[in-house]
């Protein structure tokens, strides 16, 4: 999960401002080192190349910063045949502030792939790209509102990841071109954004601008403040247009609108996190009307204790589409979710299904973390399919079939942060095939996925 937020900060320039030091995030560009102009609290190795003033006020500086991940992943299929291969990611970039109003931040990113017998996929090599390369000019601010625009390629990612993520997961991560207004006050936070989705290719420097059949604009709202009981709200509307989309009942230029709300709690021994979102466009001569619900609530023991046990439920409801003949289209579309919701096939992707998820997590000091689950999954909809991947592949026909349970998945996760650089993780998942996904055979459906990794962020 990505960190967006802090306690008592003041946004300005799309970042977190605190006096405080602040946490190395996924994000890099919300990372705020101001605290160390003064010299004195500079107390970590890399804390030099953090803050490099350029003149004497200290308000013209660049902050430098880099990831290196590697993993390994081990696939086997129902057939019991299978693979291992190793991925690596490489990135550095420099944040460049000019001024108090003006701001340069530029990541190059590279991502490799070794010992995989499969062609390398989009998800997996880009051996040279900008993943971020934008400026930002704060053009309003006072002693409690700013608003800046951002122009250029650029990383979206709001609430829990459910419709808008960076893609953390796969080694080449989602990114956008085109221009972002950034409003911020003592209660709310809100973007406003229109973009085109980036293309990857797998070469030196060669990805294509503002060159992609997905078009997506939209404007999302944090608030920054409780509105009852510790718990928060978000509000959003996003547009969607792929020029080529396809799904089992419906195929042609998909024009989605979506609109939606979270409610989230993440203080105390209870936390929830609630969110609901509606669809109506159309696709080819088909109207959309579709709906996604996600839902979650944890009880933590103790959360104040060193060791911190945490029991979770979770459920999620996304519809399909239920008459192949109706020229409706009912199937749900997430867009740009976070990967890893299944693996039986690859990583369900959130359309025509629902689940009920149960887990247990233990966590030590923030060191150390394990996390046991088991999810169950069914098919909403007898009458459509099942998709997979980050892009919503079509992969399981209907095939009249009447059964709608697809299986679970039993997951295992170990966690440990060696320092303020350095985590590995351990991941393994066993899927265990339901009726609807033994009718239904793939050469890629997965019984068991084997994750080791070892991340260095600086």
């Amino acid at each position: 999960m990505v960190l967006l937020t802090g306690a008592n900060t003041h946004m300005t320039f799309g970042q977190e401002r605190s006096l405080e030091r602040p946490p190395i995030i996924p994000l890099r560009q919300l990372e705020n080192y101001e605290f160390l102009k003064d010299s004195s609290k500079a107390s970590l190795f890399f804390d030099p190349i953090k803050f490099i003033p350029l003149n004497r006020k200290k308000d013209t500086y660049i902050s430098l910063g880099g990831e290196i991940k590697t993993f390994y992943e081990s696939i086997l299929n129902r057939e019991d045949e299978g693979e291992g291969y190793l991925l690596t990611r490489f990135m550095i970039h420099a944040d460049i502030h000019l001024g108090t109003k003006f701001r340069i931040f530029i990541q190059p990113a590279s991502g490799f792939d070794f010992f995989k017998e499969a062609p390398a996929s989009i998800v997996d090599r880009d051996e040279l790209f900008l993943l971020n390369f934008f400026a930002v000019y704060k053009f309003l601010q006072n002693e409690s509102n700013s608003l800046a625009f951002r122009l250029g390629r650029q990383e979206l990612n709001y609430g829990r990841g459910r419709l808008i993520t960076i893609r953390e997961g796969p080694n080449i991560r989602h990114y956008w071109e085109g221009i972002s207004l950034l409003f911020d006050s003592p209660k709310w936070k809100g973007d406003a954004f229109f973009t085109k989705y980036g293309t990857n290719k797998s070469g030196v420097f060669d990805n294509p601008i503002w060159d992609n059949e997905e078009t997506f604009w939209g404007s999302y709202w944090q608030s920054k403040k409780t509105i009852f009981k510790n718990t928060k709200l978000n509000v959003y509307y996003l547009g969607f247009i792929d020029n080529v989309s396809q799904f089992f009942n419906a195929t042609g230029k998909e024009t989605r609108h979506s609109i939606g709300g979270r409610l989230y709690k993440t203080q105390s021994q209870w936390d929830y996190d609630i969110e609901i979102t509606g669809q109506f466009g159309n696709i080819g001569d088909a109207d959309i009307l579709a709906i996604g619900f996600f839902g979650e609530v944890g009880y933590t023991l103790k959360p104040d204790a060193t060791i911190k046990h945490r029991i979770g439920l979770k459920t999620d409801y996304f519809t399909g589409d239920r008459d192949a003949a109706d020229n409706k289209a009912n199937t749900f579309n997430p867009m740009y979710p976070r990967q890893g919701y299944y693996r039986g096939s690859g990583a369900l992707y959130a359309a025509n299904y629902w689940d009920i998820h149960p887990s247990f997590s233990i966590n030590v000091a923030n060191n150390f973390s394990f996390l046991v689950d088991w999810t169950w999954y069914w098919r909403v909809s007898s009458e459509d399919g099942i998709y997979i991947g980050g892009s919503g592949i079509p992969q399981l026909a209907p095939n009249e079939s009447s059964k709608k349970y697809l299986g679970s998945q039993l997951d295992f996760e170990f966690s440990y942060r060696l320092n303020e650089y350095i985590n590995t993780t351990i991941n393994y998942a066993h899927f265990y095939s339901g009726g609807f996904v033994e009718e239904n055979p793939t050469p890629t459906e997965i019984s068991d996925f084997l994750n080791v990794s070892l991340l260095f962020r600086f």
